[in-house]
């Protein structure tokens, strides 16, 4: 069974594993003893690329005297970049803009804060925390089976759509 692909993969007994999929930073080759194949080797070029462009739009890009558009652009770019090369793990680049639209004057930390934490989104994420720990424990199935013993047991408080009537 291939290791990368057991983390999504439903398990069975096994309650010593972790709930969510585990990022392997690992590199697959051995590293270069140069300086320039150890900076190409890691994800270094990768993480600077979203500063980088980040940069090149705040200085070069002129939106029409609205500096608050133009940071705006340059923190997508970053974030963009870092999600589409995978530099940083996806944590982490999701919650950039929590600390990046303070730091650009693009918004205040509270307003982004709020934002990242609205009453629906928090509903959402703690349903499916909630959702992986049941898969994880097989509580789905156990539920399912003690349903089905309690009915076998007592066929008059069965469902009537289980039994089948002439």
């Amino acid at each position: 069974m291939d290791p990368r692909r057991a983390c999504w993969e439903s398990s069975s007994e096994d309650v010593t594993r972790a709930l969510l999929p585990v990022h392997d930073d690992r590199p697959t080759r051995a590293r270069c003893c140069s300086g320039l194949g150890a900076v190409l080797a890691g994800r270094y070029l990768a993480v600077a690329s979203g500063p980088a462009a980040c940069a090149l739009i705040c200085g070069l890009v002129d939106l029409g005297g609205h500096p608050a558009a133009r940071n705006m652009l340059g923190v997508l770019a970053w974030v963009f970049l870092w999600w589409i090369t995978d530099a940083v793990p996806l944590a982490v680049a999701s919650m950039a803009p929590l600390f990046l639209f303070p730091a650009f004057g693009i918004s205040s930390a509270d307003a982004v804060a709020k934002a990242y934490m609205d009453d629906v989104i928090s509903l959402v994420l703690g349903s499916f925390i909630l959702a992986l720990a049941i898969e994880h424990y097989q509580i789905h199935r156990r539920l399912a089976l003690n349903v089905r013993a309690a009915a076998a047991r007592r066929p008059s408080s069965s469902f009537p759509s289980c039994r089948l009537r002439a």
